[in-house]
């Protein structure tokens, strides 16, 4: 491996404090290192920047997926003992997709970094994202759609799961990573993947490297990324603003938004307010732009009648709507209460009850009275307690004792 410049590039002092400025108060952080040029360039770089004043910890994950991971995990070890850097290996175990292998090999990353960042209270993980990633992302997502949110590609920084993912090296070109590598004599491993041409991201990837303009190319579709991620922020913050202020939230896990208000909005920000919506109280997954104009479009008709969309109800009333969980997409399957008696029920409803008691959804019982201060609908989707004493117990509907469920959903 040798860079092509002449010179070979380098990130001086003030460089690093820039890139990782955000970090500033951190006293422990984790790094994502698979090994490759991007994330041993980030590892290089945070440690030329923290001097060993605050604790790095590097997770490489080993999705089973390639028999090559193993040997691969061993060496980014070796090379962190190098630096006197800690390092630990997550592996992805139980069977592995045979289809949209990336996709879900992505979230099986992120779910085990996360999960280890919270267990050992880490708030900052870092990711080596790079200049050429964004390109590529938004050059695919151009193909597909033209919203902010979606052009605006990689963010600097996101939320996984309650920890936050930081991307200082949005801004660098993967040619200057290699080169700085190459400065530093640190060696980097190639992933075969990267040249397989199954995966869209590396046909666009192959289709960047092409053509004499490909570094003006990638420096014009990051720009475009860099516009679009200031239009979508603005976006989300007047989603939220909206929605804390116009909002009523139920603790029976439904809401309601005042239909002139929404009627009001701009379409862009009709589809966002929606798509959070249908995130809170729906099955917390997101809809297509076109499903929600559809949906926008319903609610200001003169209309009063109710919708289906991502696994939630809304009903247009003549001055609101109402938005809950559309009961009859709750899993058939009763949920059973874990021996510590406490289980997130359809990923809404916290719940303390008895262990081994099963959890249902009330559309699923007989005889239960009907409260006329609950929507139809929504009390169809609370969860019900089955104790194995006789009956069932209702919390939010006062049937029985012995058993809390709270609704725990909130603006994402």
């Amino acid at each position: 491996m040798r860079a092509a410049e002449a010179e070979l590039h380098s990130f001086t002092k003030q460089d690093c404090e820039k890139l990782f400025a955000a970090l500033r108060d951190e006293r422990h952080i984790a790094v994502a290192v698979s090994g490759g040029s991007d994330s041993m360039a980030l590892l290089r770089l945070v440690e030329q920047w923290s001097r060993h004043l605050i604790k790095i910890s590097v997770l490489t994950v080993d999705h089973g997926l390639r028999p090559e991971a193993v040997a691969e995990a061993i060496k980014v070890s070796e090379w962190c003992k190098l630096l006197d850097l800690e390092h630990h290996t997550l592996r992805w175990e139980g069977a592995k997709p045979k289809t949209g292998v990336q996709a879900k090999a992505r979230a099986a990353r992120y779910d085990l970094l996360s999960n280890w960042c919270k267990t050992n209270g880490v708030t900052y993980l870092l990711t080596g994202h790079t200049m050429d990633d964004q390109a590529e992302t938004v050059l695919m997502r151009q193909q597909r759609t033209d919203t902010a949110e979606s052009l605006a590609g990689i963010w600097e920084t996101a939320v996984w799961d309650g920890v936050n993912v930081f991307r200082p090296l949005l801004g660098q070109s993967r040619a200057d990573l290699r080169s700085y590598l190459t400065r530093l004599g640190q060696p980097w491993i190639e992933d075969p993947s990267n040249l397989d041409k199954r995966f869209e991201r590396v046909r666009v990837r192959q289709t960047l490297a092409q053509g004499g303009r490909r570094d003006l190319q990638k420096i014009e579709l990051a720009d475009i990324a860099e516009r679009a991620g200031r239009s979508a922020r603005a976006l989300a913050l007047a989603t939220e603003q909206w929605i804390s202020g116009q909002l009523t939230s139920y603790p029976e896990g439904f809401g309601a938004i005042p239909r002139a208000g929404f009627c009001e909005l701009d379409p862009a920000l009709q589809r966002r307010v929606l798509q959070h919506l249908l995130l809170i109280y729906g099955a917390g997954n997101r809809a297509e732009p076109g499903e929600l104009d559809y949906l926008a479009k319903w609610i200001m008709g003169r209309g009063i009648s109710r919708r289906t969309l991502g696994g939630a109800m809304l009903a247009c009333r003549q001055s609101s709507v109402l938005i809950g969980r559309e009961w009859a997409r709750i899993s058939l399957d009763p949920a059973i209460v874990p021996d510590s008696g406490e289980i997130l029920w359809d990923g809404r409803f916290l719940i303390h009850a008895p262990p081994q008691a099963q959890v249902v959804p009330v559309g699923r019982l007989h005889g239960v009275a009907r409260r006329e201060e609950i929507p139809s609908f929504v009390q169809q989707s609370l969860p019900a307690v089955l104790t194995g004493h006789g009956g069932a117990v209702i919390p939010h509907l006062a049937v029985g004792q012995g058993v809390s469920a709270k609704f725990i959903r909130h603006l994402r």
